[in-house]
This record gives structure tokens, sequence and C-alpha cells, in this order.
């Protein structure tokens, strides 16, 4: 999302440069943040972002060897990171033609028995797509048997919280999930992110978290901590700017016969197929002649797509998108 103005959070001076004990995070930060997921504070350990919890997460599992069974499409930092602990990939697809939802036969087809990690994001990076609990619940099921985690990236999950979604740390004692404060409330600034575990695992990964970043910025947990007690009033603003307009980007590609995409059901952002026109040289001539930016989908390992954010302000987006439609024009 667009960057919170952090003076909408009425922090007072006092507030921000007061000082109180965070060796393992602020308690009043871990309290709001379990009490969001329906646990307790001993399941939470921070982060440096997502990125950073999702350092943790792997961090704990993975040794040079092991295997890591993975979506694809996929955010690409998280191919890195397991290629960074020395693991082996394999790739369990995301369908278009089943709405780019998780198959759990498609994943446990991609299960061996040296298998330590089974990682999905939820929202779907970078569809949007979501996945119920029982996808969830089965591909936990099937990882349990092998003795493997399973890690779900929620950092768009807020976004359909309000429709009573919550979050899969409570659906198998295997799943880890990890979020932040960056891409749902706009507070990149405060790097500020979280796993959320079984208890034992979750103090593991405070042990593992201290040696990666030590102590957290205090301010930084104080004002997630103003925004978290207000996300609900936060994300109803967020979503009514996304829905708005997702319906614009779901008009100009339908309107466009080159472009064709599965419309989430929430979220920033979506992965449209493209008809005859080569990805990267519509992204490298957008951005050389329209100051425009897309994510060509090899970055997410698919090709042939682009994703497409609408998290910006109305007018910016219509003024994008009319610009995407004369980058396709010039082909």
């Amino acid at each position: 999302m667009p960057r919170l103005d952090i003076r909408t959070l009425d922090p007072s001076l006092d507030f921000l440069l007061a000082n109180e004990d965070n060796e393992d995070g602020w308690p009043p930060l871990l309290d709001v943040i379990g009490a969001r997921a329906g646990l307790g504070a001993n399941h939470v350990c921070l982060a440096v972002a997502c990125t950073g919890a999702n350092l943790v997460a792997f961090g704990l599992f993975l040794d040079p060897g092991d295997h890591v069974a993975m979506e694809t499409p996929v955010y690409e930092p998280l191919v890195k990171l397991a290629r960074y602990f020395g693991a082996a990939i394999d790739f369990f697809p995301r369908r278009e033609s089943n709405g780019w939802r998780v198959d759990p036969d498609d994943v446990k087809r991609t299960l061996s028995q040296n298998t330590k990690l089974v990682v999905l994001s939820n929202l779907h990076n970078p569809t949007s797509a979501f996945d119920d609990e029982d996808t969830i619940r089965r591909i936990a099921a099937d990882a349990q048997q092998l003795g493997a985690f399973v890690v779900v990236d929620e950092v768009y999950l807020d976004l359909i919280h309000a429709e009573g979604v919550r979050t899969a740390a409570r659906l198998a004692p295997n799943i880890l999930v990890t979020n932040s404060m960056t891409k749902t409330f706009g507070l990149d600034p405060l790097r500020l992110g979280w796993v959320i575990a079984e208890p034992g695992i979750a103090e593991r990964a405070r042990r593992l978290s201290d040696l990666y970043a030590n102590n957290f910025p205090h301010p930084s947990e104080r004002i997630a901590w103003l925004a978290l007690r207000r996300a609900d009033e936060i994300l109803a603003r967020h979503n009514a700017l996304l829905a708005g307009n997702m319906a614009i980007v779901d008009d100009f590609i339908t309107s466009h016969e080159a472009l064709a995409w599965v419309r989430p059901r929430a979220g920033t952002c979506g992965m449209v197929r493209v008809h005859g026109v080569d990805v990267d040289d519509l992204t490298d001539r957008l951005e050389r002649d329209f100051a425009t930016g897309i994510v060509p989908g090899r970055f997410f390992e698919a090709p042939g797509y682009f994703r497409i954010g609408w998290a910006l302000e109305t007018e910016t987006l219509r003024a994008g998108l009319d610009r995407l439609s004369r980058a396709l024009g010039h082909h």
C-alpha cells in the first residue's frame, strides 16, 4: 500500500521515545499480534520485515542438501533464500485454470523423504489467489507424515482479515506463517515483521532472530502497536481503494485482446497473461519511454505473464494504464 502517514496514528513524542524492555520483542506488541491471530504472545517471534521473518523460518529447518517444495509462480526472493541455505528446490504448480489456487495433490507429488519445508504464499504473490483452510490443512498433513514443515508467507492476507479469514498458524502444529507491517499497512519504514508458530518453535525462532537482529528498534515496535490497534479502520480504508482500483484494472484487461487474467478476490496485484507480445520487451519499453513499471513474469518463474499492481492513487493508476495501453499499441 502507499506509505501510511504515521501522524494519522496520533503518536505523542513521549510515547515514541519511551524505553521499555524489548529483549524478545516489546510485550504489548507481541500481545496484539498474537491476539489478531487468535493465539498467545508466546507464538510470536519478531523479525526484520517479512523477508527477515522468512529468513528465520527457513534458517530453523534447512541445511545444505535438504529439499524444499515451493509454489510456482513464485516470489523470487523465496527461491533465492532456499538456495542461500543450500537447499534443492522442486516446484509444484499453481495453475491459471484452477484460479491460481494450489492443488494439494500437486504438492504431495513434489514431496520426498528429504523434504524439510513446503513454501507457499497466501494471498499468493504474484496472483493474489487465496487458498482456503482445507487446502492448507491437507498440505500440512502430507508434510507432517514426512516430518516436514510448511511456511506460509501471509504478508498480503490481512487484506481479507475483515471477511473472517485468519492466519494458517493455528491449523496444524507444523505450520509457520510470516507477515509484516509493510505490504497491507503501508508501514515499510518500520522494517517490522514476525513469525507465528507453535510456542516451542517460536522460542527457537526468537533465539535465531536474536543472532540475526538482536533487539528491534523500539520506536518501530511502538508505531506498529498503534497501527495494529487500529487495524480494522486502516485496512477498511485500504480495501476501499483497492476494490475500486481492481475494477478499473479488470475493465482495462478485458478490453484488450492481447491480455487476460484471473481477477482475484482481493489484494494489491495480479498476474496478466500476454498474447503475441514479448513481455521483457514490453517491460523495457514501458520503463524507457513511459516511465511506468510492471514486473515481468520471469521474476516469478512465469514467462509470458507480467504482474500488475493497483495499490496507488486512482488517478495515478489510470495514467499508468493509459501508458500501458499506448505501449501495447506500439508493439
